[in-house]
């Protein structure tokens, strides 16, 4: 042991000028204090320069070769020599590591230690640098006259034991000797060294980046390599550094921390983003770096999405690396494929296993919507984006409307299409997208079957649904509308609506001589008949919904106006000429919709009016009305007819009546809202064609109108479709009943709509009975819903259309015993069963023969007696089981007093000889 206070003593009898960087020290004033620091040296430790030259050797593991190779006469390097020799002796006789009060060192002591070890920094490494780095600013030092390779490598294997004492880095005071450090060690490596000293100059370097802040070392490779007319080695040594930190973990993440640390306050976020982006995207940088690079910055831009400044340099380098080569584009598209690969590709199919919680959809989302659209130019293709097109549209139709994560779902599916071209690749997307045609080049992604977006509670989870589900939901393209409708893109708008009204006449045109020519085999199996149905019809289908809905978007009409008449007009003539050359019936429809929007397009210009090619529309429709037996293609070509003839002036639309009856409705003041009903009821009743020619739009106006929460709003508008059923009435009954089925509306507002299509059919009166698979489809699938009042519900409209029907149920029969006994036997909601009983006792009074059902009276009797007679039970349901059992006591009495020869024969049975065997499968009402 030595005597440390002695030490310490020696320490503050020296001058350590450079031990606070003093910028203002000449090279006199240093010359001066380094030779009188070696006095105060020589005069304490009694040791000459190369016995402690060799001890220091010996205890930094190197051979005494290196004290051969350095001049001992020179002042310098006696001075680092014998400096050297007092921090080492220091710190091998100080225990730093203990708490012990016998090893504690004062505050100023250990302000000591930190001086002498920056001015020996300055003069062992900072003043024998390689002789470029003195061409920055960075480096303010006087060269030594006489750099000495040994000496440094010493000093080197010094500071890398010493800079392990946590206690010397306090207030970063370790900062510029850690920098200095590794300049020495890279100046050092570009000569020609043994690999034994290679190795030691690899082992500083380790320690360098393992324990110093990552981002101060790329910050400080980083000023070094902005050191002007660096010569080639040094240069290349450095840009080495900076590709093997770059591929170490967390490299790029250091490498942004260290340019924004180093950064002026005031420099852009685009420069900084460019200039990593320049320094990641390189083409020297080999393959593997490549790829090693473009999984950190996805894991970067992970980390980094509260903070959109750094993750603009991820988004930006993804993109440089991306346009490099093929090997990088392949890598990138694969990791955005296993984002969503447990959603299209589940790896395990257990049912009720839990994918993602809310959070984690969440944060994939908004990852997403950073990669694609953060910026025009600095984001990632959106060509990436095609494949999973009918993906991203699924889950915007299955999420709620009030999440965040909608919008987000609708950035990126604008992005994807405003990026197509116009008359090519966006039509051809389309056509892909309403085809559901998922096989291609590329394939596209979807929601596997098995997947299930969980809405039931509060928190939405995505997890593995049972083998026999089956999604009700619609194709993707449904929501394509909806979509392009809730955002403001409208020039998107109108270029999908004209692609859709395009492919529309070209379907339809293919489709008119395969009608006339085509002979359609024999369908033997249910099957075979939805395939039919879907393959031939079910294109056409999704195409007008989308149209349809598309119509009524009010900024649509102005782009067509404005910017795309031409087009539309043209498009609109060749719908005209196929009608008119084919008299297809199936034009129709599409045709009203068309013909409606036209109508307000030219009212809103007159010089579209006058038009060349609109005045050559005039004809054709003269002819569509002669020939057309559709009274609704009729009521749409008046209105037409009398702009294109000059009778009315823009301004003046057609229907003033209807413009302001609809103004009306549009009001959020419910006794304005019943008002403009009410007009229009009065119209309705009246025939007005200014209203019966805008059917559709009233329909339109009359299911937005029924979503109103006013009683007094929503009970008027069901009187409306009571009127309109007298003008569309297979329309009003299909679109009330696609409303009733959606599970993704209101549960309150769907209820308003089943009292809206019973309300309908009651106008309908008995002729509702060609309608009745379409009612009671509809009410079978609510009653069969795992929401406990829209199945109350349910029951209760079956039980009003037996009635209304008058018992013509026969091909529901079973079906309806089935759904009584599932919700009588397992049901746990109180009304639902009464709504139940209430739906059985109705269909026994529509029982016209007990016979055709004797084998089920027995079990149906006893059911209804045990309900009857069980005083526990609830009154309601007693009530309905003894009205059933006195429908049944009825229709049994009549039974005996009609024609009882004929009914009731005698027969005698022995017991016991040839009887058949029962049967083990029992019917299901047996079971109660």
């Amino acid at each position: 042991m030595i005597n440390t206070a002695k030490y310490f003593a020696l320490l503050e009898s020296l001058s350590f000028e450079h031990a606070l960087a003093n910028e203002n020290n000449t090279t006199q004033a240093t010359s001066q204090s380094l030779g009188d620091n070696l006095r105060h040296l020589e005069k304490f430790v009694q040791l000459e320069v190369h016995q402690q030259l060799r001890e220091l050797c010996i205890a930094l593991q190197l051979t005494e070769e290196y004290a051969a190779t350095i001049d001992t006469e020179s002042p310098f390097n006696c001075y680092v020599v014998r400096l050297l020799h007092v921090l080492h002796t220091l710190t091998n006789n100080i225990n730093f590591q203990s708490d012990a009060k016998e090893d504690l060192i004062s505050v100023s002591h250990l302000r000591l230690c930190i001086q002498a070890t920056q001015e020996l920094s300055y003069y062992a490494l900072r003043s024998q640098l390689h002789h470029d780095f003195y061409k920055s600013p960075v480096f303010k030092a006087s060269p030594s006259s006489c750099p000495c390779p040994s000496l440094l490598l010493l000093s080197i294997q010094f500071f890398i034991r010493f800079l392990t004492i946590p206690q010397f880095h306090i207030a970063n005071a370790m900062e510029l000797v850690q920098r200095d450090l590794l300049a020495a060690v890279i100046g050092l490596r570009i000569q020609p060294l043994p690999s034994e000293q290679l190795a030691q100059l690899d082992t500083a370097i380790a320690y360098l980046w393992d324990n110093e802040s990552k981002a101060d070392f790329f910050r400080h490779v980083l000023l070094f390599k902005a050191t002007p007319n660096l010569c080639a080695p040094l240069a290349k040594e450095l840009h080495q550094q900076l590709l093997s930190k770059l591929s170490a973990a967390h490299g790029f993440a250091s490498l942004v921390a260290a340019l924004k640390s180093a950064a002026p306050q005031d420099l852009d976020t685009t420069r900084s983003s460019e200039i990593v982006a320049n320094i990641v995207a390189q083409r020297g940088f080999s393959g593997r770096l490549q790829q090693r690079l473009i999984r950190q910055i996805f894991d970067f831009c992970r980390l980094q999405l509260p903070d959109v400044n750094n993750l603009i340099c991820g988004v930006l380098s993804l993109r440089r690396l991306y346009e490099l080569n093929e090997s990088n584009r392949q890598s990138i598209n694969g990791i955005l494929a296993s984002h969503w690969q447990p959603l299209t590709e589940p790896t395990d199919l257990i049912n009720g296993l839990i994918i993602w919680e809310q959070a984690e959809l969440s944060e994939r989302l908004r990852l997403w919507q950073q990669l694609f659209c953060s910026s025009s130019v600095a984001c990632l293709p959106s060509s990436l984006l095609i494949p999973y097109l009918p993906l991203l549209l699924q889950l915007y139709q299955k999420l709620p409307d009030a999440l965040p994560e909608r919008q987000s779902l609708a950035a990126l599916v604008a992005r994807c299409l405003d990026n197509r071209e116009t008359l090519e690749e966006l039509p051809e997307l389309m056509r892909r997208l309403f085809s559901c045609q998922l096989d291609g080049n590329p394939p596209w992604k979807s929601l596997h079957q098995r997947i299930l977006i969980d809405l039931q509670t509060n928190l939405i989870r995505v997890k593995v649904t049972h083998a026999e589900h089956k999604d009700q939901e619609h194709a993707p393209s449904r929501a394509l509308s909806s979509l392009l409708m809730s955002g403001n893109n409208h020039a998107l708008t109108c270029k999908i609506f004209l692609s859709l009204l395009s492919f529309m006449v070209q379907q339809l045109s293919e489709s008119a001589p395969a009608l006339q020519s085509s002979d359609i085999d024999l369908l033997s199996t249910e099957t075979e008949l939805a395939d039919f149905l879907h393959g031939k019809y079910q294109l056409k289908l999704e195409l007008l919904v989308a149209l349809d809905q598309l119509v009524w978007h009010e900024p649509l009409k102005a782009q067509l106006a404005d910017a795309h008449s031409k087009q539309f007009i043209q498009l609109v003539t060749e719908l005209l000429e196929q009608r008119l050359s084919g008299n297809l019936e199936a034009v129709d429809q599409t045709l009203v919709v068309i013909l409606m929007l036209l109508q307000e397009i030219l009212e809103r210009s007159e010089h579209l009016q006058l038009a060349e090619s609109t005045r050559r529309l005039e004809q054709p429709l003269q002819q569509l009305a002669a020939q057309s037996v559709n009274q609704l293609v009729k009521n749409a070509t008046i209105p037409l007819l009398s702009l294109l003839g000059g009778q009315r002036h823009p301004g003046q639309p057609a229907g003033a009546a209807f413009q302001t009856a609809r103004e009306l409705i549009e009001q959020h003041q419910p006794h304005l809202q019943v008002y403009g009903i009410q007009m229009m009821l009065e119209a309705l009743r009246n025939k007005d064609p200014a209203f019966t020619s805008q059917c559709h739009r009233i329909l339109a106006l009359a299911l937005t109108t029924l979503k109103s929460k006013e009683s007094y709003t929503f009970l008027n508008c069901v009187r409306l479709f009571v009127q309109m059923v007298h003008i569309m009435e297979s329309e009003v009954l299909d679109m009330l009943s696609d409303e009733y089925l959606s599970e993704t509306a209101d549960l309150d507002y769907r209820l308003v709509v089943g009292e809206a299509i019973l309300k309908a059919a009651h106008e309908i009166g008995p002729l509702c009975y060609r309608y009745k698979g379409v009612l009671f489809n509809c009410f079978l699938h609510g009653a069969r819903s795992p929401l406990d009042e829209f199945r109350t519900s349910a029951f209760a409209n079956l039980a009003q259309l037996c009635r209304l029907l008058t018992y013509q149920v026969h091909s529901f029969f079973q079906e309806l015993l089935q759904l009584i006994d599932a919700e009588l036997s397992t049901g746990r909601y109180l009304p639902a069963k009464r709504g139940a009983l209430l739906v059985l006792a109705e269909l026994l009074a529509g029982m016209e023969s007990l016979l055709d059902y004797q084998e089920l009276l027995l079990p149906i009797y006893r059911l209804l007696r045990a309900i009857e007679a069980a005083e526990s039970c609830d009154p309601q349901m007693r009530q309905h089981a003894a009205n059933g059992l006195k429908t049944l006591n009825e229709k049994c009495r009549e039974l005996l007093k009609t024609e009882p020869v004929e009914q009731l024969q005698h027969e005698i049975k022995v017991l016991g000889i040839k009887e058949p065997v029962a049967s083990k499968k029992r019917h299901i009402l047996e079971l109660n």
